[in-house]
């Protein structure tokens, strides 16, 4: 027997794969065409051996650092849903001078993570490791920082502040990014552990396979 969620989960995957016409299918041609700067809610693609279909696309622009003035950068977010899974996943491109493409592996807390001494950090030590340009250690791996820059995030017509904090394991090439969420007065804190994907492990295989 499985779970009320669990059949749940597999007949909501289950009606998206009924959505996926035939016509809708990308030609062989297409798919080599195409790349995830192309794809739409709604399509489709592969990446490892899994499918996923785009949920929302939403998007990260920089600022100046007191948000008062819009910069030409931009990261693009995509929400995706594994259909042999039902997994929840995340993939972000961004064009710098090149096509980059990343995944979220995991998000993790505060209190995994030690400065090189070993000492326990959190978000009141965040500005000194940035100024000293310091390294974060997160399960005997040590990320080195890299950058950091504030950015407005669009979704669904309404816009976020969020400032970054992104740092980088040179052995594995894994990211650490640490986002300060500005609500009010008030800020909000999210760690993520992600990965590097080559833009051609993407596929889109088919378009418009039904909003989700």
């Amino acid at each position: 027997m499985i779970s009320v969620s669990e059949q749940k989960s597999f007949d909501q995957r289950f009606s998206l794969i009924r959505t996926l016409a035939p016509d809708k299918v990308l030609s062989p041609e297409e798919q080599t065409q195409l790349t995830i700067m192309d794809a739409g809610v709604g399509d489709c693609f592969t990446c490892f051996g899994s499918t996923y279909i785009i949920q929302e696309i939403n998007k990260y622009q920089e600022t100046s650092g007191d948000y008062s003035k819009l910069k030409d950068y931009f990261v693009t977010e995509l929400t995706c849903l594994c259909l042999e899974t039902g997994a929840v996943g995340h993939f972000e491109w961004e064009i710098d001078d090149e096509l980059e493409v990343c995944i979220t592996l995991n998000e993790t807390k505060f209190k995994r993570l030690t400065d090189d001494e070993g000492q326990p950090i959190d978000e009141d030590d965040l500005d000194q490791i940035v100024d000293d340009e310091d390294s974060i250690i997160y399960a005997g791996n040590t990320f080195n920082y890299d950058d950091d820059w504030a950015a407005v995030y669009r979704r669904n017509g309404k816009e976020e502040r969020v400032y970054m904090y992104e740092f980088i394991n040179d052995r594995s090439s894994l990211f650490l990014t640490i986002e300060e969420w500005q609500d009010g007065d008030k800020e909000e804190y999210h760690i993520y552990i992600s990965k590097p994907v080559n833009p051609a492990e993407l596929t889109l295989i088919a378009r418009g396979g039904g909003e989700p």
